[in-house]
């Protein structure tokens, strides 16, 4: 039998390799994680690829967007611009408009409006114009018997409209 020394080294022998086995079985293990780290990397980068790819065809559409509003505000503003020298021009035919009516030719017409008016009044001996508006009478008042049968035929409309639920 071996003395105690050569014992104590076959144990020490036997646990380093024990430890040796481990360390490899760690290493390989790191290993697969640092090479599925790199695919994963890998991978997410090709993504992000895509991903600016899609994110740069979007602002650019938006570019196009924008391009296209300011080229319909450009025309909005010509517009607008136009639009303001028509009323300014509108405006000034009003004024012009309202200068003639105040003045003498508009004194002139509505004389000889009120003249044409009063010889087609003679005309028809009728002492009031065609076109004019008749006048408005007062409405008689009824009878007492009448009130009566007015307040009767009303309260049936209520009492029909009500049924029909208030509709006619």
């Amino acid at each position: 039998m071996q003395n105690a020394a050569d014992l104590a080294a076959l144990v020490a022998a036997f646990f380093f390799a024990v430890l040796v086995c481990a360390g490899v079985y760690v290493l390989v293990r790191l290993a697969r994680l640092i090479s599925e780290g790199t695919r994963l990397l890998a991978d997410m980068s090709s993504r992000s690829d895509t991903v600016f790819e899609q994110v740069h065809a979007a602002v650019d559409r938006a570019n196009q967007q924008l391009d296209a509003t300011s080229s319909v505000t450009e025309g909005m503003d010509e517009l607008n611009a136009g639009v303001s020298q028509l009323t300014e021009q509108v405006s000034a035919l009003a004024g012009l408009g309202r200068a003639i009516a105040a003045g003498p030719a508009g004194r002139a017409a509505a004389m000889v409006y009120g003249v044409r008016h009063a010889v087609a009044i003679r005309r028809d001996g009728t002492g009031r114009p065609r076109r004019a508006v008749p006048p408005v009478l007062p409405a008689p008042v009824p009878a007492s018997g009448t009130r009566t049968a007015l307040a009767q035929e009303a309260a049936a409309r209520r009492r029909s409209l009500a049924q029909s639920g208030g509709h006619r």
